[in-house]
């Protein structure tokens, strides 16, 4: 589902799907097709968005469509500069819906790729203004209550380059709560299988443990930590090196990764990547503030100016003039580790050394991670194997396996 497709539909043909005047397909997959659409009033009004459609062969799955549609309750709830907005949810012709807000951009994960394929790493400066936006949403949508004062207990659970936008105004944007866990889903979850992407997950998440709010803290301390570094923390080359690497929870210090790395921001960053959540930031909103006054001590701006410019370098329009849509990484289905979380070397043998992001790659392909072999000395000073961390993601992945036999 996250590879893109700009082709337009036919041109001069009406395509409708109920009120929504279907204007080109962005994007298509196996579950969900996405489509830049409008709403069409009198005198010329027509406002431009972005439809989700599932398809009716998943639609007809109960614990599919349910899933769909505490997306939208809970995407209802939340109004922030910072979230992607819900405008819509519904029904037609068997297929459900939602329509949200259309933003001109790329996902974080696809301005990586084309940074460092453009030999222009990101730094600092781009990564905090990232932290900075996705820790507001987080606060607010950590602390949102329902209409009669209900603690909402939101937890994102899917925080990862894929699903923070960065428009090319410079708005930065988190996106799909299709996996959340709130007081509005009730934790309805399939038991053994694990939801999110592997390598963004937080050490409870991974092992299927209780978890809150805090959990999406770590998983703000990994996209951070990538953004300014330009290396992955936890992706290996296959899903059960990537699993016991990020419930080892190890983190490289980034002044090692990159020579000259802000001291204060390296203790932001590691505090954020905590294994135990007591000893992590309690609230986005601390980690907000921190992120604040490092900015200002660096005496960064915080207008968007520099990373509208940057993508505006890296996001040229095309011969049309048009410019690309930023969408999510559609990956909240059960047990789904994404797109980032499948890939594996000639071998099939895990490697244990993060790389830098990869330099070529085909827009919208998984990414290719040919990583460096771990030293004998790296792995002499490895605790004992964690037998039960392997147990436990081998019982998720046959969970996940198992659900999707039965319901396909």
């Amino acid at each position: 589902m996250d590879r893109l497709n700009a082709s337009a539909l036919t041109p001069g043909e009406e395509s409708y799907f109920g009120k929504y005047r279907l204007l080109q397909q962005l994007a298509s997959g196996g579950m969900a097709h996405i489509f830049l659409a409008s709403i069409d009033g009198p005198d010329g009004f027509s406002k431009t968005c972005v439809i989700k459609r599932i398809l009716p062969e998943y639609a007809s799955l109960e614990a599919f469509s349910r899933m769909f549609a505490d997306e939208a309750k809970v995407a209802a709830l939340l109004t922030h500069p910072n979230i992607v907005q819900v405008f819509d949810f519904g029904k037609i012709d068997g297929q459900y819906y939602l329509a949200m807000e259309w933003i001109q951009g790329a996902a974080l994960d696809r301005v990586l790729r084309h940074a460092w394929s453009a030999s222009f790493p990101l730094g600092t400066r781009v990564a905090v203004d990232v932290g900075i936006a996705v820790a507001s949403a987080l606060s607010y949508a950590h602390a949102k209550t329902l209409p009669d004062g209900t603690p909402l207990r939101l937890v994102h659970r899917d925080i990862t380059p894929g699903n923070v936008l960065v428009s090319r105004d410079g708005i930065i944007k988190l996106a799909d709560f299709g996996i959340v866990k709130s007081s509005v889903n009730l934790e309805r979850t399939v038991a053994g299988v694990v939801k999110g992407k592997y390598a963004y997950m937080s050490p409870e998440q991974i092992s299927n443990r209780e978890l809150d709010h805090r959990s999406d803290l770590f998983s703000l301390g990994i996209v951070l930590y990538e953004a300014a570094t330009g290396r992955r923390l936890y992706k290996r080359d296959t899903i059960e090196a990537t699993i016991l690497a990020a419930s080892a929870a190890g983190v490289p210090l980034p002044s090692e990764v990159s020579p000259g790395f802000p001291p204060a921001l390296e203790r932001i960053i590691l505090r954020l990547l905590q294994k135990e959540p007591e000893a992590r930031y309690q609230s986005a909103r601390e980690v907000h503030e921190d992120l604040e006054r490092f900015r200002a001590s660096q005496n960064w701006t915080s207008s968007g100016g520099e990373i509208a410019a940057l993508m505006a370098t890296l996001f040229p329009p095309d011969k049309a003039g048009r410019h690309s849509t930023a969408l999510p990484v559609v990956g909240s289905l059960p047990g789904n580790t994404g797109a980032s979380s499948t890939g594996r070397t000639p071998g099939g043998v895990p490697d244990s050394k993060p790389k830098a992001l990869p330099v070529h790659e085909e827009e919208g392909t998984t990414p290719a991670t040919s990583l460096e072999r771990a030293s004998p000395a790296d792995r002499a000073g490895e605790d004992t194997f964690p037998w039960g961390v392997a147990v436990a993601a081998g019982i998720a992945a046959l969970g996940s396996a198992l659900f999707w036999f039965f319901v396909a």
